[in-house]
């Protein structure tokens, strides 16, 4: 059994109301939603955060419209507001000077822009959403709301900053779950056992969809955050979150009577059937009884490149409801963005796997706006660029547009967040009696898109020699020197090694592929896997 001894480094297509298409059609079309979470727009990061004006609003749609994108979401807060509200305050809205962060100026200056750039808005008779959707439709996209269910951003009473806390979450602490269990401030998380809490969710969803007529649809944002009981209580407080999505299913058909439109009504949930039905939410129950129109599986955060849709169809069973997968920006840890190769491999992977489109999340171009003024930042090395770029949107929505471009593979780095684990052979431990195995998939089929060149990146928890298997193929050629050419060391904790080798393009194929690894060591931990197809110049291709 030979050994490989590696140097280590350290360090607009229009509004598509059905995704079921037409066998008959000689190109299957996807629903691409592109998400704007309302407080990059309403801080105005994107521009500088210069006084936001209804030009800049336009802006916003502007950059993701006449691009694959169908539909634009735009969310309207928690239980704090980006509009003018009967049951809380706007974010940021410091009661005439009555509310801050006590000796943190700067904090009580930045949360007020929120709030002054809303006046800015209502100076001129709109609020963020009326006019971001306004425009939305304008440019033939669908417009959609998207509430976020139990947001927990601001809810920690030990920052001491009232200007960002919500009035009834802070007013009513007996409506806490008070178990910290979950994650980042879980324990303040409003309780959907209590009535009072779904009544008054039940109520800000119910105005906003009276409120913005213009609507093609609503989401409901489970995933921000994923905490709705105490830990262990979700499964037996199912019924209740049912009876919840019945109350605003009803609300949804009534005004789509009234206006003469169907209003659809989505659900962005966690990754499995059971992970769901943990959390309180009974996806099978919802589908059962026709809550839903459609169905995202997403992360709460941290971005999972290797979503498992095809397990998820497969557990839902039988049904003519749409599934779509969230591409988060969230990268391997805190802000590690993915690169622009790895976003395409994301969106292959999703298409590939049988869903019906994708739905970009955090999706921002602020750094690519503000920092780099419209330019395209490449890494040392010139072949990855990381800044989120709209360029990326004319790409992603179809596997035609995705054939031969340069992408990557990658398998989710198995984080857990909220309890819920993302799917993820990793990090895999090396035996020394026997293969230690992992599987990616790759959406590509390299006997009908050729890639120039294959490569294989491999990080772990420590310098080490091991044995090398792709799909039973003993593996030999090493490319150290790709290691920082394709800006591989980024993130590197301490000890952590990075390794390259060149594939041959034979040992590869569309579906899962097995990464076999064995070394002397058990003590070995494998905690990435990625496999780049390259198809050519990066700037015909795609950086990666």
């Amino acid at each position: 059994m030979q050994k490989k001894y590696i140097v280590c480094f350290l360090v607009s297509w229009g509004i598509l109301l059905s995704l079921h298409v037409n066998s008959a059609e000689p190109e299957r079309r996807y629903r691409i939603i592109h998400n704007n979470d309302g407080s990059d727009a309403l801080g105005n990061y994107w521009f500088h955060k210069r006084p936001l004006t209804v030009h800049d609003v336009n802006a916003y749609v502007d950059m993701v419209s006449h691009s694959q994108v169908t539909t634009y979401m735009m969310c309207t807060g928690s239980d704090f507001f980006y509009y003018r509200s009967k049951h809380g305050r706007i974010l940021g809205d410091d009661l005439d000077g009555k509310l801050d962060c006590g000796n943190d100026t700067a904090a009580t200056h930045h949360y007020k822009s929120f709030y002054l750039n809303h006046l800015n808005l209502e100076k001129d008779g709109t609020d963020l959403i009326e006019a971001s959707l306004k425009r939305a439709k304008m440019h033939g996209m669908e417009a959609f709301i998207t509430y976020r269910m139990n947001d927990l951003h601001f809810n920690d009473t030990t920052t001491n900053c009232p200007i960002t806390y919500p009035e009834f979450w802070y007013t009513h602490p007996e409506f806490w779950t008070n178990d910290d269990t979950p994650g980042l401030n879980g324990s303040r998380a409003l309780d959907f056992a209590h009535p009072e809490v779904r009544a008054h969710k039940l109520a800000i969803i119910t105005e906003q969809l009276e409120r913005y007529e213009m609507i093609d649809g609503l989401d409901l944002d489970f995933m921000r955050f994923i905490v709705y009981f105490k830990q262990g209580e979700g499964k037996k407080n199912a019924f209740l979150m049912t009876e919840l999505m019945k109350e605003v299913k009803a609300k949804v058909d009534e005004l789509s009577e009234k206006r003469g439109k169907k209003i659809l009504l989505s659900v962005r949930v966690p990754l499995t059937v059971r992970d769901c039905l943990d959390k309180g939410l009974d996806i099978q129950e919802w589908i059962r009884l026709g809550l839903v129109d459609f169905i995202t599986i997403g992360v709460h955060w941290r971005g999972n490149p290797s979503l498992p849709v095809a397990q998820f169809i497969k557990e839902l069973g039988s049904t003519t409801v749409p599934v779509y997968a969230t591409i988060d920006d969230g990268g391997y840890k805190p802000r590690e963005t993915f690169s622009h190769g790895m976003f395409r491999g994301m969106a292959s992977h999703i298409l590939s796997q049988g869903a019906d489109g994708i739905y970009l999340f955090n999706h921002y171009y602020g750094a690519f706006n503000s920092t780099y003024q419209g330019l395209l930042h490449l890494e040392e090395g010139g072949q990855v660029c990381r800044v989120i770029s709209p360029h990326l949107i004319q790409e992603l929505g179809s596997p035609e547009t995705l054939a031969y471009r340069n992408k990557i593979y990658c398998l989710s780095d198995g984080v857990t967040e909220y309890g819920i684990k993302h799917i993820s052979s990793l990090p895999l431990e090396v035996r020394s009696d026997d293969f230690s195995k992992a599987e990616i998939f790759i959406g590509d089929d390299p006997g009908k898109t050729v890639p120039e060149e294959v490569i294989l990146f491999v990080r772990s928890s420590k310098q080490a020699s091991f044995t090398l298997k792709v799909n039973g193929r003993d593996i030999t050629h090493s490319a150290p020197d790709y290691v920082s050419l394709y800006d591989k060391g980024r993130g590197l904790m301490e000890g952590e090694c990075q390794y390259a080798f060149v594939l041959p393009v034979e040992s590869i194929q569309q579906g899962y592929n097995t990464v076999a690894f064995h070394a002397a060591d058990s003590s070995l931990l494998v905690k990435r896997v990625e496999i780049a197809l390259k198809y050519g110049d990066v700037k015909t291709h795609g950086y990666f």
